[in-house]
């Protein structure tokens, strides 16, 4: 399971419908159209027929869907959109060609191969988008979107031999919605919105089986402890597309009996309490060290460009990532060295060592260890397959490559697998813990254990609602920052 990622449904865009065809040729058109610079979706398919016609007379209509832009306009508000992507085929070849459409203009077409949607018969669809649209509002209130596939948008396929056309916007309880159109009667097929389930912060006993929910329904998506003192931060109003709505911090100094709420406006990347029970946050913008008595904030490093990665040591060494450029203290702030990351491929983890070592992942499975102001490339085991999550604990390494976890000491080298029956897609390291998350919520506790010093695994929690997103143990509970999860549900 993903820490914040999850798989929702989600509008077909332009990357998707790209990454569906095997593109041989790109062939970009600059074709006028006399038709308005919003099109329906009646107005579209007219328009890119016309272009289809020319690249095969016997093509038809696959799949249309309107794309996200900001150019102002109605946003989708006439049932109108500027910007549609569409698929044609013909039955005789498996060759597809998809048509972009902005402002009224077609403004590129890609020829290629795919698997094939089938026909839309254009005598079918009597109902145009400003026509479904109009009853949307009117039998269920629909209005724009938010966050993600903003404003209404309207795609169109065959659903069983029959063109059905789909509405998507938000309900007035700010839900995801998606209402699905009979093109030839105007008649609603079906009706839902995505529904949160879960969120919230779980405090389970050791050993007992009991756990309390607080925080119901917040996106929690962090936490840090050091015996009683614990900070969480997240969202109080979390919505499908956007945790970052109303970002918080919160503090307790009587191990989560009771909250306060520290004065941080900004969306927290991370936020941890030191050994010496310090309060350290980061945003954006910068890192802060907090006096939680009085929540005086004095910020020990601002960066002219946005931190994007943060991690820190069980000693408090601090590593950050911003422009580019990686950014480690090891003395609580108070100086700071900067070294040009390697290559430029994105950094997917981020550690630091107690030693001042700092170790980075990269999304094609390269880790490179930091020496002086040079890269030193680790060579990966035979086997091990591009890894998804990197954490390091102490002198080990571990690495989670398809469900197998691997681990190095860094002072004797080389990678051994761990052994063990249960399969993992996340790693979770907090202090001197590591937790491995099975893809059902099953939180297991890895540790050094047995004769010969191997790794074993203790199955410690199942989180039953929402998506894990964090944790922290302390003596005698364990506490799980969870996120809500988010399912379609039918609307009356």
């Amino acid at each position: 399971m993903n820490n914040i990622k999850r798989v929702f449904w989600v509008l077909v865009t332009l990357s998707i419908v790209f990454s569906l065809f095997y593109v041989e040729n790109k062939n970009e058109k600059k074709e006028s159209s006399v038709v308005g610079i919003e099109l329906s979706l009646k107005e579209a398919i007219k328009l890119g027929l016309d272009r289809a016609k020319k690249w095969n007379v016997n093509a038809y209509v696959a799949f249309i869907t309107s794309v996200d832009e900001d150019m102002g306009g109605t946003m989708g508000g006439t049932g109108k959109r500027y910007n549609w992507t569409m698929s044609f085929e013909d039955s005789s070849t498996d060759q597809q060609l998809i048509v972009m459409i902005s402002k009224g203009k077609i403004i590129e077409s890609y020829e290629g191969r795919g698997p094939s949607f089938g026909e839309i018969k254009l005598d079918d669809i009597k109902f145009d988008s400003p026509d479904l649209l109009k009853i949307a509002k009117e039998k269920y209130d629909l209005q724009k979107g938010r966050d993600w596939a903003t404003g209404y948008h309207f795609t169109i396929d065959g659903e069983k031999g029959k063109p059905t056309v789909s509405i998507l916007g938000n309900d007035r309880d700010s839900l995801f919605t998606r209402i699905t159109f009979d093109a030839k009667n105007g008649e609603i097929v079906r009706a839902s919105h995505k529904v949160p389930v879960g969120g919230g912060l779980i405090k389970a006993r050791l050993g007992s089986g009991e756990s309390v929910t607080s925080k119901k329904g917040m996106a929690i998506k962090g936490i840090s402890a050091n015996y009683k003192q614990v900070a969480i931060w997240g969202d109080l109003k979390p919505r499908v597309f956007n945790f970052s709505v109303q970002p918080f911090l919160g503090y307790s100094q009587n191990g989560g009996e009771i909250w306060r709420d520290i004065n941080m406006n900004k969306d927290i990347l991370n936020a941890w309490v030191n050994l010496d029970n310090e309060l350290y946050a980061a945003t954006e913008l910068g890192i802060w060290r907090i006096e939680t008595s009085d929540n005086k904030m004095n910020r020990i490093l601002t960066t002219e460009n946005k931190v994007e990665k943060i991690n820190y040591s069980t000693n408090n060494n601090i590593v950050m990532l911003s422009n580019n450029y990686i950014y480690k203290t090891v003395d609580n702030g108070e100086n700071w060295n900067a070294i040009i990351q390697p290559g430029t491929e994105e950094i997917i983890s981020l550690q630091i060592t107690d030693g001042g070592t700092v170790i980075l992942l990269t999304n094609s499975g390269e880790i490179f260890q930091g020496n002086g102001d040079e890269w030193i490339n680790f060579k990966l085991s035979q086997g091990i397959k591009t890894p998804s999550y990197m954490e390091l604990m102490g002198n080990n390494l571990f690495l989670l490559s398809d469900y197998t976890l691997w681990v190095q000491n860094l002072n004797e080298g080389g990678w051994n697998k761990v052994q063990t029956k249960y399969e993992f897609n996340t790693l979770i390291k907090k202090g001197n813990n590591l937790f491995g998350i099975s893809e059902d919520g099953v939180v297991y506790l890895i540790k050094l254990g047995g004769y010969a010093n191997e790794w074993k695994v203790e199955r410690l929690f199942e989180v039953k609602e929402g998506i894990i997103a964090d944790l922290e143990l302390t003596q005698d509970d364990l506490f799980i920052a969870t996120i809500p999860d988010y399912h379609w549900e039918s609307m009356n």
